[in-house]
């Protein structure tokens, strides 16, 4: 790790370099590399100035994207840890958050900072409340010469708490360096490219999978607060990259003038889904009407981007491709010694790309640096591997493995199903038993006609034993299902 350089360091040597061409475009403002450095520094003197040391979390909680990512990068060019978070989180969830991470600061503005104002008094937080604007709108001397060291703390981002209390992931300078630099090197990022980020920046998918990668490799970025189809649409035809998850790709695939709008994407070189699977019956219209392979990847909070498909192919349909440059790949079966090929067992990854500790909880690597993903998958002959699901969410009916995925994928290809999730709950006889979750396509749709359709394709134990129709499935903001939340309301 000591090769790496640190992040804020990159950051900015990168903007040196890249000083007069755009950063960020944003609300029709273009900000330059040596300006956004600028302001950078700016915000990392006041933030110094009201007391934050080394080491230090800043909660950054702004409902605009610029000024978050401009607050974001000052805490980290300060030497402290930033925290960003979900400006739409309740009360309840910022009190966790505030007492959990025992900020120095919190920048928020809107409803957050009200509700954090009533939190910090509650609790007796030794944390001051400062407003984006404050920050942002000064103008003065910037921080000279900060330092960093690749083992200094830097950025610390919460799970998505699908599976519990929410669990502080936090990165080094170095780790996060060297998980950008590999997405940027798989990806081929240049100078020359133009990145259309329209995800959020309190998660990992938007701020470092495309923001931190995008500026290590000096290219530019046209924020934009939220996604709307159309809108969207447009704006990808003045872009080189775009990152979407299904939500975004199931929306355009609902517009009558998508396929126009496609043809006109004449500078998109690459286009991703992630954050959840895609479902693989309209994945061939998807990029038939796009004209490109959509590039599945897999990563997480605690690791960023695992393994991608090549953007060179080959394309193997369902998998989420090979391991990034850096990371060590490998799936353990039941014994703890790797899979065969074929083989459904854990993921298992290490490297030097992944986070350094979660926050105030043990230590979760095992022996040589290795962590587990918690996610089940299998490797082919090639080294390409697809995912089964979460070890969580496996179902185990009369002591036979259902893997939640390969049911969904069957129940996903019924003209009556819309979409699907499948869980298990206690079966006294069986062990467990598989519900299906479906959003039925149209007012026919009934259960013995889906349950038909699964029999014909499904060995018995795999089939849902029960059918529950719903509107639509619980999701977090990037458009994961959230299982648990299913399981508790029907157990």
């Amino acid at each position: 790790m000591s090769t790496v350089a640190p992040f804020g360091e990159r950051l900015l040597q990168v903007a040196a370099e890249q000083a007069a061409t755009p950063a960020i475009r944003h609300h029709g403002e273009v900000v330059s590399y040596e300006r956004l450095a600028h302001r950078s520094l700016v915000i990392a003197e006041l933030l110094r100035n009201r007391g934050l040391g080394k080491g230090d979390r800043v909660l950054v909680v702004c409902d605009e994207k610029l000024p978050m990512l401009l607050c974001h990068l000052g805490a980290i060019l300060a030497g402290g840890m930033s925290v960003p978070l979900n400006p739409a989180f309740t009360p309840h969830e910022l009190g966790y958050f505030l007492s959990n991470a025992e900020p120095r600061l919190a920048i928020a503005d809107g409803t957050a900072a009200e509700a954090l104002s009533i939190l910090i008094a509650e609790q007796s937080a030794a944390c001051e409340l400062v407003s984006p604007r404050e920050l942002t709108e000064h103008d003065g001397p910037p921080l000279e010469g900060p330092s960093f060291r690749p083992d200094d703390d830097v950025l610390m981002l919460y799970s998505s708490g699908t599976t519990g209390q929410p669990k502080g992931a936090v990165h080094s300078h170095g780790s996060l360096t060297a998980a950008v630099t590999a997405i940027g090197e798989c990806w081929r990022f240049t100078p020359d490219d133009v990145l259309l980020n329209c995800l959020p920046l309190y998660h990992i998918h938007g701020l470092s999978f495309a923001c931190h990668t995008a500026l290590l490799a000096g290219c530019e970025i046209m924020l934009e607060d939220s996604f709307h189809p159309r809108r969207t649409m447009e704006q990808i035809a003045e872009a080189s990259v775009f990152y979407g998850i299904p939500p975004y790709h199931y929306a355009f695939l609902k517009r009558p003038e998508f396929a126009k709008c496609a043809r006109q994407w004449k500078k998109l070189r690459l286009i991703t889904c992630g954050s959840a699977p895609i479902r693989p019956e309209v994945l061939p219209e998807l990029e038939e009407t796009v004209g490109r392979p959509i590039i599945n990847r897999y990563g997480m909070t605690e690791t960023h981007v695992i393994a991608s498909l090549p953007l060179d192919g080959p394309h193997k349909q369902g998998s989420v491709g090979l391991p990034l440059p850096g990371i060590e790949m490998v799936v353990k079966g039941k014994s703890g010694q790797p899979a065969d090929v074929g083989e459904v067992g854990g993921v298992w990854v290490r490297g030097h790309n992944l986070f350094q500790r979660y926050w105030r909880m043990p230590d979760p690597f095992a022996e040589g640096g290795w962590f587990e993903t918690g996610d089940l998958g299998e490797l082919d002959a090639d080294g390409f591997l697809t995912l089964r699901g979460r070890e969580k969410d496996l179902i185990i009916v009369n002591g036979l493995n259902v893997y939640p995925p390969v049911v969904e994928r069957v129940l996903n290809s019924c003209p009556l199903v819309r979409e699907s999730a499948v869980i298990g709950l206690p079966d006294d006889r069986k062990g467990e038993r598989v519900v299906a979750v479906v959003v039925p396509e149209g007012p026919e749709a009934d259960d013995a006609a889906i349950h038909a359709h699964c029999a014909e394709r499904m060995v018995d134990y795999q089939r849902p034993d029960r059918i529950i129709f719903v509107e639509e499935l619980p999701r977090n903001t990037m458009g994961k299902v959230l299982k648990r939340e299913l399981r508790e309301k029907l157990t």
